[in-house]
């Protein structure tokens, strides 16, 4: 009989998880990223630093949870049609006010933060831009989008967009935004009766 591992400790609990997400939250809001620390997140929060050192290794590891709570990758969607599954991977991009407001703090923090950058697009830019690659691919193989399309560069094109959109232009990702962005750039780049 193998026995199974337990962590050390009491369980944590998750209302102070919560806690801790959402005050940080709120303070990227009101302060911005770097004037957040884990001084004023615990001091929010109501717990001790010890509390969150337990939890993540520090300031960047606790933001980038706090955003990524905000944005939960969803399952790559596969619907049969190729525009159909682009606009469910870019509607993934469109986000509540609140939530866009974070997403552009912390963007905009990432460009003078080599650690929250990388951090950032483990987390957040990656798995995201990897919805668009694994339903590009698929279409590809399935002989609904061009045989030659590059999946990985195409499957940034909408991000980028995004990113720019939100964090350069302080404007929101709609869906006028995310149909424009997917009827107009990524179907003729991808449409296989696309003549060269």
């Amino acid at each position: 009989m193998v026995a199974t591992q337990r962590s050390a400790g009491r369980p944590r609990d998750a209302k102070v998880d919560a806690a801790l997400l959402t005050s940080t939250q709120d303070l990227l809001l009101e302060e911005g990223f770097d004037r957040v620390s884990v001084d004023s997140v615990a001091a929010r929060a109501g717990v001790g630093k010890a509390a969150i050192y337990r939890r993540w290794s520090g300031k960047t590891a606790l933001v980038v949870a706090a955003v990524a709570e905000l944005n939960r990758v969803p399952p790559v969607p596969d619907t049969g049609s190729l525009r159909d599954d682009l606009l469910a991977c870019a509607r993934t991009f469109v986000r509540n006010e609140r939530t866009q407001r974070v997403l552009a703090g912390l963007m905009t923090a990432m460009v003078h933060d080599d650690e929250l950058r990388t951090a950032a697009h483990d987390a957040l830019g990656g798995p995201f831009t990897r919805l668009f690659s694994e339903v590009i691919t698929r279409a590809i193989e399935r002989g609904q989008a061009l045989a030659s399309a590059d999946a990985e560069a195409v499957s940034q094109v909408f991000p980028a967009l995004a990113f720019h959109r939100g964090a350069a232009l302080g404007l929101p990702v709609d869906e006028e935004f995310v149909m424009r962005v997917v009827d107009n750039l990524l179907m003729p780049l991808l449409s296989p009766d696309r003549t060269s």
